[in-house]
């Protein structure tokens, strides 16, 4: 699959300078990049679409620190239809940002449960950012909890906590 090419033309201003704050802080701390791929056929995976018209952005870990960044910025197609982020986008980042950490930590992981506390209404259009912490492991269990903070208003717009389970070998 071929990469891309992240941030593009399509990225607002807001967007692009969230990045680079991204980008410098993963460059100064040694954290990667989860790169973001062009997916075509008839499955995709909701979080690396990359297309603006739903959302774009990145995300950066930290496999030392157990910890994940991600800006997003929620295109149209994101929309509930009052010009807000439907909840079900949000939930679907909470999981996939956390669901990528603890799986670039400790292998293939299900979410066992995902609770979310929505904060502040969440414009499209706007930029998001989203971290995520790996609390606690017991056994094949992983606790995390995410934030996300507004960087336009710099308040935390929202909040989620979840458990994974590491996949026992025989699933696999």
């Amino acid at each position: 699959m071929e990469r891309l090419d992240i941030p593009d033309d399509s990225w607002s201003k807001k967007a692009k300078e969230s990045n680079a704050l991204l980008e410098n802080f993963a460059q100064l701390n040694n954290w990667e990049k989860h790169d973001l791929v062009k997916q075509t056929g008839d499955i995709r995976t909701y979080g690396r679409c990359g297309n603006e018209k739903i959302f774009y952005g990145a995300l950066f870990y930290s496999i030392h620190e157990q910890r994940a960044k991600g800006s997003i910025t929620y295109g149209p197609w994101s929309s509930n239809g009052t010009n807000y982020v439907h909840g079900g986008a949000i939930a679907t980042h909470h999981d996939s940002i956390a669901g990528t950490l603890v799986t670039k930590l400790f292998g293939p992981c299900v979410t066992a449960y995902l609770n979310i506390n929505y904060k502040s209404p969440m414009s499209v259009g706007s930029t998001f950012l989203y971290e995520c912490d790996v609390k606690k492991v017991e056994g094949r269990k992983i606790f995390v909890e995410n934030k996300i903070f507004s960087f336009e208003h710099e308040q935390v717009v929202g909040d989620a906590s979840a458990l994974f389970v590491m996949l026992k070998k025989d699933l696999l």
